[in-house]
C-alpha cells in the first residue's frame, strides 16, 4: 500500500480521534509567559518576546515527513499560465526579509500554550505567483504539504504582499517539526491555514474544503481580537487552571501588589489598549502594554493590581484593536477561542 493511501485510510478510520486531539494537544504546559522580573512595573516591557524553538507549539495531523532538500520542489500549478517548480536554492536566492509573527493554533483555549512568537526569514510569494500567471477562473489556492495535509484559501489571500515562503525560524533553519525546508506564512490566520512542508500550491476553479475544514473547523480561520491573561504573579493561568490563591505576605503575597500579565492579538490591526477588571467586569482599568511595529506580532501587557482587602475576586481582560473591541462572550469553538478567561482569585487574610 502506498504511503498516501495508508495515511488516508488511517484518517478515515480514526477521524474522530484525530480531530478531537486538536484541543487536548493544547493542554500541555502551565508555564508563566514572562519571567517575574519582566513584570516589574519599573522596567519597560520588551519590544519582542520570542518563543524558543524547543518551546514553540507543534501541531500536525500526521508524523513529520522526512524531506530530502536536494529533491524537494515547490510546485505552482493548476489554473495558471505557466506552471512552476521551484527549488530550495531558487527560493532562498530571492530577496529575503526577517519579520516577527505570532502563530496560534485554532484549538488554543483561553490562555493556552499553543501560541508562540518567532522571527521568521523568507521571501514574498507574490513574485512567483505573478511569474506563474494565475488565470481568471481560479477562485482558491489548495495548499499541499509533504505530509498530504491540504487546506484552501481564496486567491486574493495568497496574493497579498505580506505572504511569505519561510525557511528560517529564530535565525536558524526550520526544524523537521516546524516544516523543514519551507512553510508558508499567511498573516491573520490561525496555523491551520499555514501548512508546513509545503510542496504544492494549486490554483483551483471551484471552492474546496481542506482536511480540518471537512471535520467542522472554520473555513476562514481568521484570528479574532482577543487578549489572554497568562499569569498572576508568577503563577500560570488559563482555561484549565483559573483559580489562584495568594497569601498576604511574602515575595508573591498580595499586600505589596499583584502583577497580572498576558498577551493580545488581532488578525490585522494594532492593539490600541487592554483593559483589566478585578470585579467580574463591573469596572475596567487600562493595562500597560508594548506596541509592536507589526500587527501580526503579539502585544505584551501587564497590570499592577493593588487590592485593599482580602476576599474573592474575578479578574478579566479585554483587548481593543483598531478593528474591533473583544466581545466578552466565553467561547471555545471550532472558529477559535474568544480568549475570555475569568480568573478566580482568593486573597488570604
Amino acid at each position: 500500500m502506498k504511503r498516501r493511501q495508508a495515511l488516508y485510510r488511517l484518517i478515515q478510520a480514526s477521524s474522530g480521534l484525530i480531530a478531537a486531539s486538536l484541543l487536548p494537544a493544547c493542554e500541555t504546559r502551565l508555564d508563566p509567559l514572562f519571567k517575574f522580573n519582566q513584570l516589574n512595573p519599573l522596567e519597560p516591557l520588551p519590544d519582542h518576546l520570542i518563543t524558543p524553538i524547543g518551546e514553540f507549539y507543534v501541531q500536525s495531523y500526521a508524523l513529520p515527513p522526512d524531506v530530502d532538500i536536494n529533491r524537494w520542489q515547490l510546485e505552482i500549478a493548476g489554473a495558471v499560465n505557466h506552471a512552476l517548480k521551484l527549488t530550495f536554492k531558487e527560493i532562498t536566492a530571492a530577496p529575503q526579509k526577517n519579520f516577527y509573527l505570532t502563530m496560534e493554533c485554532i484549538g488554543n483555549p483561553a490562555g493556552g500554550d499553543q501560541i508562540g512568537n518567532a522571527e521568521w526569514t523568507g521571501t514574498p510569494l507574490l513574485p512567483f505567483l505573478k511569474m506563474a500567471g494565475v488565470t481568471p477562473e481560479a477562485v482558491e489556492f489548495a495548499m499541499h504539504g509533504a505530509d498530504y495535509y491540504e487546506t484552501t484559501l481564496p486567491i486574493a489571500e495568497l496574493m497579498r504582499p505580506d505572504v511569505y515562503l519561510v525557511h528560517q525560524m529564530n535565525q536558524v533553519p526550520l526544524t523537521k517539526e516546524h516544516g523543514y525546508p519551507v512553510r508558508i506564512i499567511i498573516p491573520g490566520h490561525f496555523g491551520q491555514k499555514q501548512p508546513k512542508w509545503l510542496v504544492k500550491l494549486e490554483a483551483i476553479a471551484q471552492p474546496k474544503q481542506g482536511l480540518w475544514e471537512r471535520r467542522g473547523w472554520s473555513n476562514t480561520a481568521e484570528i479574532p481580537t482577543h487578549s489572554m491573561p497568562r499569569q498572576i504573579q508568577n503563577i500560570g493561568v488559563w482555561s484549565r487552571k483559573h483559580q489562584v490563591s495568594l497569601n498576604r505576605k511574602g515575595d508573591q503575597g498580595w499586600e505589596a501588589g499583584v502583577l497580572i500579565g498576558g498577551i493580545a492579538l488581532d488578525k490585522s490591526s494594532p492593539i490600541r489598549q487592554i483593559q483589566l477588571s478585578t470585579d467580574d467586569g463591573k469596572t475596567w482599568q487600562r493595562a500597560d502594554q508594548n506596541h509592536p511595529v507589526s500587527p501580526h506580532e503579539w502585544t505584551l501587557w501587564r497590570y499592577l493590581w493593588q487590592p485593599k482587602q482580602p476576599g474573592n475576586y474575578v479578574i478579566m481582560a479585554r483587548a481593543e484593536s483598531e478593528r474591533q473591541t473583544q466581545p466578552l462572550e466565553d467561547r471555545d469553538s471550532m472558529d477559535g477561542s474568544s480568549g475570555v478567561l475569568r480568573i478566580q482569585v482568593t486573597l488570604a487574610a
